[in-house]
């Protein structure tokens, strides 16, 4: 009885010992006689993942036009990619956004982007003349939505001057519909989005635009002390001194055609 006693006494006091011991140790840190964070071993370190360029293998092989000098600001701007599968094939395509200079734009412009249709194994082939992608002038940037629920995406194109609306007409073949859709904005557009702004099922189109350049009356090169000078170095002028341009919003009306309501909404 007093071995069975003695027992039963130690397990109490050893149960005592480890609940007040446990108790001690403060939630979020480690007991005293724990190692140190300094001395623990690292943990495994992540692998990084390696990139390799394709480009050339693939076949995105354009060339985005662009004058070295860059003596105006239109001249700094341009470039960009968009993504859509065209024939919805499972395979997204690769839109390139093209250039241009003062000089080709002056004499008609350059083809506004280029279309790249992924084949098998990523090889891509460039398919915009046969894909009605024919709009020239300076592209900036480009948004694809599907804008009349037709189950096909369609390409909106910014550029300087006018931009362009491509409507998708099924395995890859587009047709422009910019005049009729009356989306061709003009001004300095730069960048686009595609949003449903009232959530009646239809997307809307948001363009912005950045700032007022007459291509026939340029600002000379360091001309003005006050905006196209840096620290004594002379620098192409703007944006400070140039007068900005709005940006726009366009409604889907639902019949192929958009009304552009950003004075209505800015006045309410």
């Amino acid at each position: 009885m007093r071995a069975l006693l003695s027992v039963w006494k130690f397990s109490l006091s050893l149960g005592l010992l480890t609940a007040i011991a446990l108790a001690q140790v403060v939630p979020g840190k480690a007991p005293k006689n724990s190692v140190p964070q300094a001395l623990q071993a690292p943990p495994p370190a992540t692998s990084v993942p390696k990139f390799e360029d394709i480009g050339q293998k693939a076949g995105l092989t354009v060339a985005h036009i662009s004058s070295p000098d860059k003596r105006y600001i239109v001249e700094s701007m341009s470039g960009g990619v968009g993504l859509i599968d065209c024939d919805n094939d499972g395979k997204l395509d690769i839109i390139a956004v093209n250039g241009s200079t003062v000089q080709r734009y002056r004499e008609g412009g350059d083809l506004m982007i280029t279309l790249y249709h992924q084949d098998e194994n990523l090889k891509f082939t460039d398919i915009t003349k046969s894909a009605g992608l024919s709009r020239k002038g300076w592209g900036m940037g480009v948004a694809v939505a599907d804008y009349d629920n037709d189950g096909l995406q369609d390409i909106y194109v910014t550029g300087y001057g006018g931009n362009a609306l491509y409507h998708n007409l099924g395995n890859c073949k587009f047709e422009d519909v910019t005049d009729k859709a009356g989306v061709g904005a003009g001004g300095f557009s730069t960048g686009a989005a595609w949003g449903d702004y009232d959530r009646d099922g239809k997307v809307d189109l948001f363009v912005s635009r950045y700032v007022h350049v007459d291509i026939d009356n340029l600002p000379q090169f360091g001309n003005d002390p006050r905006f196209c000078r840096f620290k004594g170095v002379l620098v192409q002028c703007g944006p400070w001194g140039l007068p900005g341009e709005s940006d726009l919003l366009f409604h889907n009306k639902g019949d192929g055609t958009f009304e552009e309501v950003s004075k209505n909404l800015c006045s309410q």
